[in-house]
C-alpha cells in the first residue's frame, strides 16, 4: 500500500495545520515545524 504524498511538502507530523488538537481540549503548536505547517527537508 502506497502512503499518500503531498506536493506541498507539508509537515507530515500535523497534516501541514501547524498544530496539534489535544484530546482534552485546546491546541499545541507543531514543535517539527515551528507551526508553520511546512517540512523542514
Amino acid at each position: 500500500m502506497k502512503m499518500h504524498t503531498h506536493d506541498s511538502k507539508e509537515c507530515p507530523y500535523c497534516s501541514g495545520k501547524g498544530y496539534f488538537q489535544l484530546l482534552l481540549g485546546g491546541s499545541e503548536t507543531c514543535t517539527c515545524c515551528s507551526g508553520s505547517g511546512k517540512s523542514k527537508k
